[in-house]
């Protein structure tokens, strides 16, 4: 609360007040005369409580300007947010500041997400006017564009995030869409994973090799190496290249991942080719694999995939040891341990049974005819 206090033949006016960033600043202000100060006393009681609600408008600002209350740099710190009242491009332009540690192509995909949001939100609307209702109708509206229903989840996805930013820094009490489901994605447009034979990977590594001792190689001549990471350890591609050689078992022929998707360290398995071809970094430290941007890893393994006939994605090769995994009759709590699914559901989302062997012979009714009449 504002107070007044006497300083030698001066009274002194002492108030706070408070930023739509969550800064707090500590004013004074000198008069003369008892009156003077009471009723300065009154208009800093005003200001910190309408400052500290979020309740001023620019005719207030106007006001504790003439009355000498703030500062211009006051002024414009208060204007932050215009009525006091943060708008859905301000809370995204936050959101957008939170961004360092991404690369620059999701910058830009998320970039795009938000101006789609903020063209059917509306920019000037106010962050605390919003409900679950407009989450609902953010889906209706980007559905109605075109978008395809994992596009429409990941706007929601980014929208989510800004709200949970504002609810950590205060500025609004609840999260509106923190209770609103993505979009349930239609069969047509789920991607169809390809899921290489024993056979195909065999021929892939094999062109690898090949590649390794050009003149000048993909990825520096390690491209064999970054294939047996992703198919013969199931890693993504963010752990892949995150793996360090002082994180080898040698003894046990085991790799601690430290830097997870999830956030949980876990260990995978070196199968003996793999092993021997970390071998000679024994006693070595740093990363295992050549430092390059990441999109230009997935570029440049893509592109060796098609050369070799497989149509497929780079993240397809941890479907695929998912798969081999299941075939190989590995128990699921092993398989979890190695991919770093937390539950059943999500290992089987990665797993692509092949049809093998017809088990359905085993069923009596399914018996050949003949064998049937003639036992």
């Amino acid at each position: 609360m504002a107070n007044i206090t006497k300083i030698r033949s001066k009274l002194r006016v002492r108030y706070r007040l408070y930023f739509p960033d969550g800064t707090i600043k500590d004013r004074s202000r000198q008069v003369d005369k008892m009156g003077a100060a009471r009723e300065l006393k009154a208009q800093a009681e005003i200001l910190e409580a309408k400052t500290r609600l979020q309740e001023y408008n620019k005719r207030d600002i106007e006001t504790w300007r003439r009355a000498s209350l703030i500062n211009r740099k006051d002024e414009e710190g208060l204007l932050l947010y215009p009525d006091g009242r943060k708008t859905l491009r301000q809370a995204a332009r936050e959101y957008e500041a939170t961004w360092g540690d991404i690369s620059r192509k999701e910058k830009e995909a998320r970039a795009s997400r938000v101006l789609h949001i903020l063209e059917c939100l509306g920019e000037d609307t106010q962050i605390d006017s919003l409900r679950h209702s407009d989450g609902e109708w953010l889906k209706t509206c980007l559905r109605d564009k075109g978008y395809k229903a994992a596009s429409v989840n990941k706007h929601l996805q980014d929208l989510k995030r800004i709200f949970t930013l504002q609810v950590a820094e205060r500025s609004i009490e609840f999260h509106p869409f923190s209770s609103v489901k993505g979009v349930k994605i239609p069969q047509e447009e789920k991607i169809q994973h390809v899921i290489p034979t024993e056979e195909e990977i065999i021929h892939i590594l094999a062109k690898a090799e090949e590649n390794d001792q050009k003149k000048r190689p993909l990825l520096g001549g390690k491209l064999t190496l970054f294939l047996l990471l992703l198919f013969g350890c199931g890693m993504r591609r963010s752990e892949a290249m995150a793996a360090r050689i002082e994180n080898i078992d040698w003894e046990q022929r085991g790799l601690l991942l430290e830097k997870t998707k999830t956030g949980k360290p876990r260990m995978v398995g070196l199968g003996k080719r793999l092993y021997e071809l970390l071998l000679p970094l024994k006693g070595q430290q740093g990363y295992i694999l050549p430092r390059y941007r990441p999109e230009s890893v997935s570029r440049a393994i893509i592109g060796h995939f098609r050369k070799c006939g497989v149509n497929m994605r780079l993240h397809d090769a941890r479907h695929t040891y998912t798969t081999l995994l299941q075939e190989k009759n590995v128990s699921p709590i092993d398989a979890m341990g190695r991919t770093g699914h937390a539950d059943m559901r999500m290992l089987s989302h990665y797993t692509h049974p092949k049809l093998g062997k017809i088990h359905e012979d085993q069923f009596e009714f399914m018996q050949d005819k003949k064998n049937l009449e003639n036992p």
